[in-house]
């Protein structure tokens, strides 16, 4: 009577082979792994950025979206700062500095300064990322822009770029561009086909 099952030779050949399968595609994750990382904090950014301008347009009102140093790891506190490379973020009505812990808002009438109306913790799914926001000239640093009633921009912040202090060669930065009337675009610096959506312009 023939015995069913696998040998120990068979399982320790099919243990080499997926041992192998995993080391030539460990790269390949682990890049995949740092440009998720990556997308993740363009997105956060953008749909900040998106969502402090419908505030504005619905609350008839300027509403700001503020780059700040969140004070702690974890969680924002009394403690955050403007800054153009802080990676959390603050949409409300006034400058958040020294006061990104008050609680959200959706009457602003009724508000604690300085009117909160959204938060965003940066270590949230973007570990290691940085962000850098500029003003128009592509040089000088900015952290905050505002939206005025119709959805139109003002301030300095008119770009914001999304990277590795330290990266690695399949790293796929994101730019994330705001335009006068207040459109927030994301876009790849790293496409120069100009028949590419995803390309900056």
């Amino acid at each position: 009577m023939r015995q069913r099952g696998f040998s120990i030779i068979e399982i320790a050949v099919v243990l080499v082979v997926l041992a192998l399968i995993l080391t030539s595609s460990m790269p390949s994750i682990n890049s995949w792994l740092r440009n998720i990382r990556l997308r993740n904090q363009a997105e956060a950014v953008q749909n900040g950025l998106q969502h402090a301008r419908n505030e504005a347009v619905r609350r008839n009102r300027a509403i700001g979206f503020h780059l700040v140093t969140p004070g702690s790891a974890t969680a924002l506190t009394s403690d955050c700062a403007l800054s153009a490379a802080g990676t959390s973020w603050v949409v409300s009505a006034r400058d958040p500095e020294g006061a990104c812990d008050t609680a959200p808002s959706d009457t602003p009438t009724s508000a604690t300064d300085p009117m909160i109306v959204a938060t965003h913790v940066g270590a949230d799914g973007g570990a290691g990322v940085r962000v850098s926001g500029v003003a128009s000239d592509g040089s000088t640093a900015a952290s905050s822009v505002t939206f005025d009633a119709f959805g139109r921009r003002s301030g300095e912040l008119t770009r914001i770029t999304v990277d590795y202090a330290v990266s690695q060669g399949d790293d796929r930065p994101l730019q994330i561009d705001i335009s006068a009337n207040g459109m927030v675009r994301m876009c790849d610096p790293g496409i120069t086909d100009d028949a590419d959506p995803r390309r900056c312009e």
